[in-house]
């Protein structure tokens, strides 16, 4: 029978922790749990929410592994007074380790960013900032076959997201070839602006973006495409079981991995 340990092995293989932000902002690694513990059962997700736990308690899972970390600030104390006292205490008292896979995840080979670019039609797809190699990293940057309108483009976004919320930030009937994506929430910073301009991208594909970004990324004449982060991530869920399963038939660990089903986006 395989244990924790034995499992995460193969995330970690494939995106190893340290490829993440580990060190700077981000939360990566076992949050709940104990690596010697048995694990017959793996449900993967977004975000270990409570209905998540609950699932997995009635799927008898013992593992999680979560996108999102449950745990993103030391916590002073675990008690069922905070919303993550309560999921931490559910998961330990029902035996279920939690383990998230964050920028690790975003920047590896075949992990998130990548997924998104594949999925939008890109070619000659790179990272934005190949920190770690010349083909890993944060970001993708690619080009599309020919160029569109970013409204056509967005059109795609929402169809592939399954997304009606998408956004554009400058004018819709701008013509686009060469395209950044960064999943999940990189809006908050005009840093990212400046990333993608220097990459010579038309258009940033990602969510979350604040009014002064959205004017910074005007004014420097860069057009924005702004699904939700939830559906830029959630999308790439049933990837990483496919994933997982191969590496786990591969490694000859008998354990089933399945794709949590309780997951909703809190935004309606």
């Amino acid at each position: 029978m395989a244990t924790v340990n034995e499992v995460l092995g193969l995330i970690r293989g494939f995106a190893p922790e340290e490829y993440g932000y580990k060190k700077e902002y981000d939360n990566i690694g076992l949050m709940v749990g104990d690596g010697s513990d048995e694990v017959t059962r793996v449900v993967c997700c977004l975000d270990a929410t409570t209905a998540v736990i609950n699932e997995a308690v009635k799927l008898q899972a013992n593992l999680i592994i979560s996108h999102h970390p449950l745990i993103w600030n030391p916590l002073k104390s675990v008690t069922a007074d905070t919303v993550d006292g309560k999921r931490v205490l559910l998961a330990a008292r029902n035996g279920i380790n939690i383990y998230a896979a964050h920028t690790n995840l975003d920047f590896t080979r075949d992990g998130i960013n990548e997924y998104l670019a594949n999925a939008i039609g890109l070619r000659n797809v790179v990272p934005l900032d190949p920190y770690i190699s010349a083909e890993l990293g944060f970001g993708r940057v690619g080009d599309l076959s020919n160029k569109v309108f970013c409204s056509v483009l967005k059109g795609e976004i929402e169809s592939i997201l399954k997304d009606n919320h998408v956004r554009i930030i400058g004018e819709p009937l701008t013509q686009i070839k060469r395209v950044a994506v960064i999943n999940g929430g990189a809006g908050g910073d005009t840093a990212y602006i400046d990333m993608a301009k220097a990459a010579g991208a038309d258009c940033l594909v990602t969510a979350d973006v604040r009014h002064h970004v959205a004017v910074y990324a005007y004014e420097r004449g860069l057009t924005v495409i702004e699904p939700q982060h939830f559906n830029t991530e959630y999308v790439y869920i049933a990837r990483l079981v496919q994933i997982l399963r191969l590496e786990a038939k591969s490694s000859k660990l008998n354990i089933e991995i399945v794709q949590a089903a309780s997951e909703t986006n809190p935004r309606f």
